[in-house]
């Protein structure tokens, strides 16, 4: 299985498990977030906005390749509410190099 192939896989269970928030302005009204997941192709605007949110609330964000691909409709940006899946993809973007992960700064 490839690194893709896991990433995907993890947003997949957490898809059908009802356990993500789609968008932008639905995740800066949303409580129970644990983690931003921002897609590469999205815009600069985008990313600010996702980057200063997580700034704001100290929450993981995970930038990946083929987000939109993943959960379809052309999401460019999500966010996570299952602890114990945002813990695996916490862990599996540590550990792969091909996922850039950061903590937002607490304010």
């Amino acid at each position: 299985m490839t690194d893709k192939d896991t990433f995907v896989t993890m947003i997949g269970f957490a898809k059908r498990a009802g356990k993500i928030v789609y968008g932008y302005d639905s995740l800066v009204k949303a409580r129970g977030v644990k983690l931003l997941a921002v897609s590469d192709t999205a815009s600069d605007n985008l990313r600010s906005g996702m980057d200063a949110l997580a700034d704001k609330t100290g929450l993981p964000i995970v930038y990946a390749a083929g987000l939109e691909e993943t959960v379809g409709n052309n999401v460019k940006a999500l966010g996570l509410t299952d602890a114990s899946m945002v813990k695996a993809i916490v862990g599996y973007a540590t550990e792969s190099a091909k996922y850039k992960l950061r903590y937002g700064l607490r304010r």
